[in-house]
């Protein structure tokens, strides 16, 4: 599966690419939903919050056995 120009372009401006792959594999796997509101934020130049989006869609990949966590990952760590 691969994802479409829009969120590799959100991707690459928003994340610094030492994470850009991790957030490419949560996108690729998590929901449509998710996707859409990691472009929204995009758009709305809400940097901050497109990276809690990937937060949460990682945790919820990891409940599913989608991901692991890992304790060098960027994202799916919620306080």
């Amino acid at each position: 599966m691969k994802l479409s120009k829009e969120l590799r372009n959100a991707i690459e401006y928003r994340i610094h690419n030492d994470f850009r792959k991790e957030a490419e594999s949560i996108l690729m796997l998590t929901t449509d939903e998710y996707k859409q509101e990691f472009l929204e934020y995009h758009e709305n130049d809400k940097g901050n919050i497109c990276c809690l989006v990937l937060d949460f869609a990682k945790r919820d990949l990891v409940k599913e056995k989608k991901m692991i966590q890992n304790k060098n990952d960027a994202f799916g760590k919620l306080l």
